[in-house]
C-alpha cells in the first residue's frame, strides 16, 4: 500500500473517531438540558456525579471502539470520585448578651392606680419611700446555645430540628441556695457560694435546660417541595412573618432575635411549568383548643391524644406565588452587572367558630365556656425587591381585613378588622462598597384606644376596642423585626400605631471591623392612643461597632432616646397620672448599652 493510501486511511479513521466523540458530547448535553435548573443540570440542583454525562445517574456512552454495541453500559465512577452523602450536619450558635438599661420607665412610676409607666421600675425604686441606692437602671446578662441538626435521609429528603439549650437563660438566676424546692448552699451565707444549679421548670426557672422548638421534614421531589411538621416561617422583609433565625431570602442569620415565628404546617410548592414563578399552598394548625391529653380523657398513656372539638380550632390556609432567586444567585448577578428583580405575594385565610374562655390542665371545659367568635380574616401581602449596581430598594405591604364577634368583651355588634402595615428600605453603596447609606420608612395603623393602663405602652396591653367602636385597626409588626434599641424594641414591644423614618449608615473600617449609626424619628398614627395624646414619640440615636471573623462576632451598641410629647404624662385631671402630683410631667431621656458575643457554626 502506498504512503498516500495509508494517509487516506488514517484520515478516515480519525474522522470516524471524532464523529463518535461529538455524538457522545451531544448526548451528554441533551441529558443535562432536560434536568431542572441547578448545578450540573441535576434535578433539584444536585451536582452531577463525577464521571457521568447525564442527570439520570449511569448513562450509556458512545462506543469507544467502532462496531461495539451502543447499549454497552458505562462502569460506575471510581470509588474515590463518587459524591458522598452527608448523613448528618449541625448548624447553630452560642450567644452571650449583656444589656444595661437606664431609665426605661422615662422617670415615671409604674403603679397602675397612677397610670403606670412604659417599663417596670427597678425593684429598689418601688414603693412610697425609695431606698437611697435607687439607680433606676438594669444590668443583665443572658446566654443561649442553639442547635439546628439536619438528618439527610438521601439526596432529596431530610429531617430538621431546632433545639435551644439555656434559652436566653439569665446568668446568675439559678444559684445553689435559691431553688424553690428548698435547695440551699452548704455555706451559712449564700453570698459566699458562687455555684449554679441546672435550670428546672417549676423549681428555679421558667423553663427547662433543653427545649425542642421545631421539628419538620422536607422532601424535594421532582414535581415540587413537600414540607410538614413544626417549622419556622419567614416571608419577605420579615415584617409579618419572621423566623428569628436564618433568612432564606436575604441570606445570613439574625443573631440577636429573642424568638421567631413557628407554625404547625403542611406545605407544597412547585415551579409553574413554562414560567419563572413558584407557587405554593399551605395548611396551618394555629390553635386546636382542648385535647384529650390536657383534660385527662386520654384513658391510657399509650393512646394517641386527639382534639376534643373542631369548632374551637383556629385554622389557616395560605396561597403563595413568588419569583425568588437564592441569595448566592443574586450576588452573582449583581457582580456580573445584571439586575435583580425578586417578588412574591401570599393570601392567608383564617377562621375560628368558637373560643374557650378558660382552659385548666386536667379538667374538661364545660360547654358554657365556649363563646362564639365567628372570625374570618383575609391577609394579602406583597413583597418586592429590585437591585442593580450600587443601588437596591425593597418593600413589603400587608392588609388585614375580616370580622369577628367578641361577646366575652361585652361587645354585642360584629367587630370589623381593618389593619394595614408597610415598610420600604433603600440602600446605596459607595467607596468600593465600604460605605452603605440606608433610608427606611415604616407604617403600622393604630386604634383610638389607650392601653388598659394608659402609661404602659407595650403592645401586649393594647385594647383596640371600646364603647361605640366596633373596628379593630391596630397593626403590629413582628417583634423580631428590629428597628431600634429602645422605643420599639423595649417600650412599645414592636412597631405599632406608628410611622417612622430611619436614616443609617454602615462603614467597613477593615474586612473584619464595621461601624454603624442610625437616627430614627417616630410618630403616632393615632395620637389619642398615646399617653400624652400627641403626635411625636421621639428621636433615637443608635451606634454600634462590631468585629466578625470566621463565625465569631463581638459587638457593642449604644442607644439614646429623646422622648417627645406623645410619651409625656399630662398633669390635667382628665389623665390618670395622679393629677399634678406624683406621676405627671415630661418624659426623661432613656439610654442603653448592649454587648454581644456570638460563635456561629
Amino acid at each position: 500500500m502506498s504512503r498516500k493510501h495509508i494517509t487516506t486511511a488514517i484520515t478516515i479513521a480519525s474522522a470516524a473517531l471524532c464523529g463518535a466523540s461529538l455524538i457522545q458530547v451531544a448526548t451528554a448535553t441533551d441529558a443535562q438540558a432536560q434536568g431542572m435548573p441547578g448545578a450540573g443540570g441535576q434535578p433539584g440542583g444536585m451536582p452531577t456525579p463525577a464521571g457521568s454525562g447525564s442527570s439520570e445517574g449511569v448513562a450509556e456512552q458512545a462506543p469507544k471502539k467502532l462496531g461495539a454495541l451502543p447499549t454497552t453500559p458505562v462502569l460506575p465512577p471510581a470509588k474515590g470520585s463518587r459524591k458522598k452523602l452527608q448523613v448528618f450536619s449541625l448548624d447553630g450558635y452560642f450567644r452571650f448578651r449583656h444589656d444595661w438599661l437606664k431609665q426605661m420607665d422615662l422617670g415615671f412610676t409604674d403603679v397602675e392606680s397612677l397610670g403606670g409607666a412604659p417599663f417596670p421600675n427597678a425593684l429598689a425604686c418601688r414603693g412610697t419611700s425609695s431606698p437611697g441606692d435607687c439607680k433606676n437602671s438594669y444590668s443583665s446578662a443572658n446566654a443561649r446555645l442553639r442547635l439546628e441538626p439536619i438528618f439527610h435521609i438521601d439526596e432529596r429528603s431530610s429531617v430538621h430540628m431546632q433545639i435551644d439549650v439555656f434559652d436566653n437563660l439569665v446568668l446568675g438566676s439559678t444559684p445553689l441556695g435559691y431553688a424553690a424546692d428548698g435547695g440551699s448552699s452548704d455555706l451559712p451565707i449564700d453570698a459566699i457560694d458562687g455555684n449554679q444549679q441546672a435550670p428546672q421548670a417549676g423549681l428555679n426557672n421558667l423553663g427547662d435546660s433543653i427545649v425542642v422548638k421545631r421539628a419538620w421534614a422536607e422532601i424535594d421531589a421532582p414535581i415540587g417541595l413537600l414540607k410538614f411538621g413544626r417549622m419556622p416561617w419567614h416571608w419577605g422583609m420579615g415584617m409579618v412573618a419572621n423566623g428569628g433565625g436564618r433568612d432564606p431570602i436575604h441570606g445570613g442569620y439574625n443573631l440577636d432575635a429573642d424568638s421567631g415565628d413557628t407554625v404547625d404546617r403542611v406545605s407544597f410548592s412547585a415551579k409553574i411549568p413554562g414560567m419563572k414563578l413558584n407557587a405554593g399552598i399551605a395548611m396551618d394548625w394555629s390553635q386546636t383548643g382542648a385535647h384529650s391529653a390536657t383534660t385527662g380523657e386520654q384513658r391510657g398513656v399509650a393512646r394517641q391524644a386527639w382534639d376534643l372539638d373542631d369548632s374551637d380550632d383556629l385554622g389557616q390556609w395560605l396561597l403563595m406565588i413568588s419569583n425568588l432567586d437564592s441569595p448566592t444567585r443574586n450576588t452573582d448577578k449583581l457582580a456580573n452587572g445584571e439586575a435583580v428583580f425578586n417578588y412574591g405575594a401570599f393570601l392567608a385565610y383564617k377562621t375560628q367558630d368558637n373560643v374557650q374562655q378558660a382552659l385548666t390542665i386536667g379538667e374538661t371545659p364545660p360547654a358554657e365556656s365556649f363563646v362564639a367568635r365567628d372570625m374570618t380574616t383575609y391577609v394579602p401581602d406583597v413583597w418586592v425587591k429590585y437591585a442593580k449596581g450600587k443601588f437596591d430598594v425593597e418593600a413589603e405591604a400587608t392588609y388585614v381585613v375580616g370580622s369577628l364577634k367578641a361577646p366575652d368583651l361585652g361587645i354585642a355588634e360584629t367587630v370589623d378588622i381593618r389593619q394595614f402595615g408597610g415598610v420600604a428600605r433603600m440602600n446605596y453603596r459607595l467607596m468600593e462598597d465600604d460605605l452603605t447609606l440606608t433610608q427606611e420608612v415604616g407604617f403600622a395603623s393604630g386604634d383610638q384606644w389607650d392601653n388598659e393602663v394608659q402609661g404602659r405602652t407595650h403592645v401586649s396591653g393594647a385594647v383596640g376596642l371600646g364603647p361605640g367602636d366596633n373596628t379593630l385597626e391596630q397593626f403590629v409588626f413582628d417583634p423580631n423585626y428590629h428597628v431600634d434599641l429602645i422605643l420599639f424594641r423595649e417600650l412599645l414591644g414592636a412597631v405599632s400605631n406608628a410611622a417612622y423614618s430611619k436614616t443609617s449608615f454602615k462603614y467597613a473600617l477593615t474586612s473584619k471591623f464595621a461601624v454603624r449609626g442610625s437616627g430614627i424619628l417616630s410618630a403616632a398614627h393615632r395620637p389619642v392612643a398615646t399617653p400624652g395624646n400627641s403626635t411625636l414619640y421621639g428621636f433615637e440615636l443608635d451606634a454600634d461597632i462590631g468585629y466578625e471573623n470566621n463565625g465569631f462576632f463581638a459587638g457593642i451598641s449604644y442607644g439614646i432616646l429623646l422622648p417627645f410629647a406623645a410619651l409625656d404624662h399630662p398633669t390635667d385631671a382628665a389623665f390618670p397620672f395622679g393629677g399634678s402630683t406624683s406621676n405627671g410631667g415630661g418624659a426623661s431621656i432613656a439610654q442603653t448599652i448592649q454587648s454581644r458575643l456570638v460563635l456561629q457554626f
